[in-house]
């Protein structure tokens, strides 16, 4: 028979960039500055995101509340990182074309 597993480790918190994230789906692409993984982005967070009127684009930055879950079925391993609060969020600066021209 073989080893099931299925563990929820404690809640930490992180900053990430956004590399993939669209608001109605709950699977976005961050990197952490040295690796880039997946997130799942629980339903209450979206639905918070959505009732704020905020959202999370390509390149910000935001620092999260998360819990890993493992599991390990069949000798394989696999990690689950589920974000269940979005603390704080850096807006990217966008760049402005300014009133003049320098001649």
């Amino acid at each position: 028979m073989d080893d099931v597993m299925d563990e929820r480790l404690p809640d930490q918190e992180m900053w990430v960039k956004a590399i993939v994230a669209r608001q109605n789906e709950a699977r976005w692409k961050v990197t952490d500055g040295n690796n880039t993984f997946e997130i799942h982005v629980e339903q209450d967070v979206l639905d918070r995101l959505e009732q704020e009127n905020l959202k999370i684009t390509r390149g910000n930055i935001f620092r999260i509340r998360y819990y890993i879950r493992q599991s390990v079925k069949n000798h394989d391993l696999s990690s689950q990182y589920v974000v269940t609060e979005i603390l704080e969020i850096k807006k990217r600066m966008k760049q402005i074309e300014m009133p003049w021209t320098i001649q």
